[in-house]
């Protein structure tokens, strides 16, 4: 039954078509409450699946994006008949604190990553600038920890350092019937932001390698490029003449992205070893397993977890990369051996690993949120 109270979600940092904002949790949540997203994107206002969808500006730098957070104020202060505020960005957490303490909207905040390791791993950041701002952060997060109703984690891990009102959503695929028969343009495909910490250049050293006992190799890069790691790639692909093995398909919508995945062979995982990886689950993983896409990744200990559980796809040392080429070239090559990890990743997903579970928990945590 609808429920009539009013849930503003905000982001300054993700478009407006952001997976889980938009196609979990904003979906979810309009088939029982009034939601307004407000988000980056290309148009001023829309109703996309019983969602209202209010355009900010689209950032290009920093200080873009301090224009959007005095935007999103504004429009909080506007909106008062919002009962329930959401919003996804560390750094939207100094308005969370404010419209805590100055009206009477509940706020919760949705936590993607552990910011204390985002903020150490900032190489354009002096120590001193790095130790300001994990300071500053601290000192915020101890202050919601007060005057905020609910965290929402997207990994286990989180409550490390949020302790009590938690709850776990992980970020599982939405349960959906994907074309299994679509033909298979790329070998290889990676979806995700593309940084050096997530494998970038060891994708291009990698491809490089399986060229010489697989000449007819093709890798598919579907995501965003860190500007300084698309600028060393970039002179990678150059340097080692793979301009004809690799295509760049830069940021594309959920459902589009999804259908280059559908057209590979073996995703790709190569993440280093990075505190943020290590203890959480690459949401690829499962986009991979839902598609029947066996896929190649780091070997850390929790990632052994899910592959005892499921055998859907291979752990290798990312740093080992004419190892991890020959573990792809064996792959691609035992049809008996893919075709049993492909169908063991559409199981597993089809009966645990999907956002339906995921759903029930959001539904439970607004309808625990007491309004006036």
């Amino acid at each position: 039954m609808p429920d009539k109270r009013n849930i503003f979600i905000g982001t300054s940092v993700h478009r407006w078509n952001d997976n889980r904002i938009f196609y979990k949790e904003a979906i979810s949540l309009a088939k029982r409450f009034n939601v307004q997203l407000h988000a980056p994107a290309d148009f001023d206002q829309k109703s996309l699946h019983g969602v209202k969808i209010f355009g900010l500006p689209i950032w290009k730098k920093e200080s873009d994006r301090r224009k959007i957070r005095k935007e999103l104020w504004v429009r909080l202060k506007k909106n008062t008949d919002t009962d329930i505020f959401i919003f996804h960005d560390p750094e939207l957490i100094w308005i969370g604190i404010k419209v805590a303490i100055f009206s009477d909207i509940k706020v919760i905040y949705d936590i993607h990553e552990d910011t204390i390791q985002s903020i150490r791993r900032k190489k354009w950041l002096t120590p001193l600038n790095k130790l300001i701002a994990i300071i500053g952060y601290s000192l915020l997060q101890g202050v919601s920890k007060w005057i905020f109703k609910h965290y929402i984690l997207a990994e286990d891990s989180y409550k490390n350092f949020i302790k009590s009102k938690t709850t776990v959503i992980h970020n599982y695929p939405i349960k959906k019937q994907w074309p299994k028969e679509m033909e298979k343009i790329f070998d290889l495909v990676y979806l995700g932001d593309v940084t050096e910490d997530r494998g970038g250049l060891l994708m291009i050293d990698l491809l490089s390698t399986l060229t010489y006992i697989y000449p007819e190799v093709k890798l598919a890069l579907v995501g965003k490029i860190e500007a300084n790691a698309n600028l060393l790639i970039n002179k990678r692909v150059n340097k080692l003449k793979l301009e004809n093995h690799v295509r760049f398909f830069g940021y594309m919508n959920y459902p589009d992205a999804m259908e280059i995945v559908c057209k590979s062979k073996i995703g790709l995982c190569l993440l280093k070893q990075v505190q943020n990886y290590i203890h959480s689950y690459p949401t690829k993983l499962f986009d991979y397993m839902q598609v029947g896409v066996p896929y190649i990744c780091s070997n850390f200990p929790l990632y052994e977890e899910l592959l005892n559980e499921c055998e859907a796809g291979i752990l290798v040392d990312p740093l080992d990369v004419k190892g991890t080429a020959n573990e792809i070239f064996d792959l691609l090559n035992n049809s008996e051996k893919y075709d049993r990890m492909s169908q063991n990743g559409i199981n597993i997903l089809k009966n645990k690993y999907n956002w339906a579970s995921q759903e029930k928990k959001l539904i439970t945590v607004i309808n625990s949120i007491k309004c006036s």
